[in-house]
C-alpha cells in the first residue's frame, strides 16, 4: 500500500532530510493551528442559525469571521493561576499531555495520495492509540487542582472516554479487516469502488456515537456539567492553559472526522 501511495509531496520538493523534517512538522503545527479555528467558526454559527441567533458578527468586520482569533488574544492576556494547594507541576503540565497527541495525530492523517507527512503501516491504531493519552492528561487536571468538582469531573471523563474507546476501536477494527491494511492511505484506496459506509453502515453509526462521546458533546457532556459540577476537571484552569483544553476536543473533532472520512 506504501507503494501505491507514492512519495509524500514533500519528499518530492525537497532531498535533505532534515529540511524536509523541518517542513513537515511546520505544515502539520500549521494546519492544527488554523483548520480546527474554521471547524469552530463554522460550529459557532451552525449553532447560532439553529437556535435563531446571528452568531458571531462584530470581531474581523464581515460576519464575525475573527471571532475565534479575538478568544485566543484574550487568552494570552488572562492572568495564569495555580491555586494554592496545587500541585503545580502536575497541574501546568496537564494541558499538555491532553494537547501535544493531537497533534502528533495530523502526521499520518492523508489528505491525498500526495499530501501526506508520513505512511505508517499501523496508522490508524496510532491515531487511535495517540487520541487516548488524552485521559491521561484530564486525570492528571482533576487530580492535581486540588478541588473535589475537578476531581468528580476528572473521573466521569476518563469513566466516559474508556467507555467509549471500545466500540471505537471495534468499529475501526472492521474497517481495517475489510481494507485489509491499517495504513490510512491504504484504507482510502481500498474504498476507490465504494465507500466501506456502505456495507458497515451499523459499525460507522457505532463511529459516529462513539466520537461524539469522547468528544463530550450533548448528549455526552457529563464530564462538564456546569449546572452540576461548574467544569469539570477545568474548574480551576484560566488563560492559555484552559485554552489548550478547550482546544483538544476541536482538534480531536477534525481528527475524528478525518479518520471517520477515510474509514468509510
Amino acid at each position: 500500500m506504501i507503494g501505491q501511495a507514492g512519495a509524500s509531496i514533500f519528499n518530492e520538493w525537497f532531498s535533505n532530510y532534515w529540511l524536509v523534517l523541518v517542513v513537515k512538522a511546520g505544515v502539520v503545527l500549521g494546519f492544527f493551528l488554523v483548520a480546527p479555528m474554521v471547524v469552530g467558526y463554522a460550529e459557532h454559527k451552525v449553532l447560532a442559525h439553529m437556535q435563531s441567533r446571528l452568531g458571531p458578527m462584530y470581531p474581523g468586520v464581515f460576519h464575525g469571521w475573527a471571532q475565534l482569533v479575538a478568544d485566543g488574544v484574550k487568552f494570552i492576556q488572562k492572568e495564569d493561576v495555580i491555586p494554592r494547594a496545587a500541585d503545580p507541576w502536575v497541574f501546568s503540565l496537564a494541558p499538555a499531555v491532553a494537547l501535544v497527541p493531537y497533534i502528533v495525530i495530523f502526521v499520518v492523517i492523508p489528505f491525498s495520495p500526495q499530501i501526506f507527512a508520513l505512511n505508517l503501516d499501523v496508522g490508524i491504531f496510532f491515531v487511535l492509540a495517540m487520541s487516548s493519552v488524552n485521559v491521561i492528561g484530564v486525570l492528571m487536571a482533576g487530580w492535581s487542582s486540588a478541588n473535589k468538582f475537578s476531581l468528580i469531573g476528572a473521573l466521569r471523563a476518563a469513566a466516559q472516554l474508556i467507555s467509549y474507546e471500545l466500540p471505537l476501536v471495534l468499529a475501526a477494527a472492521s474497517v481495517v479487516m475489510q481494507a485489509g491494511t491499517l495504513s490510512l492511505i491504504g484504507i482510502t484506496e481500498a474504498q476507490a469502488r465504494y465507500w466501506f459506509v456502505l456495507t458497515q453502515p451499523v459499525g460507522f453509526a457505532i463511529f459516529v456515537v462513539a466520537s461524539l462521546a469522547e468528544l463530550t458533546r450533548p448528549p455526552f457532556d457529563m464530564p462538564v456539567a456546569d449546572s452540576e459540577i461548574i467544569f469539570g476537571a477545568y474548574t480551576e484552569y484560566t488563560g492559555l492553559k484552559f485554552a489548550f483544553f478547550r482546544s483538544s476536543p476541536s482538534r480531536c473533532g477534525w481528527r475524528r472526522r478525518s479518520v471517520r472520512y477515510r474509514s468509510s
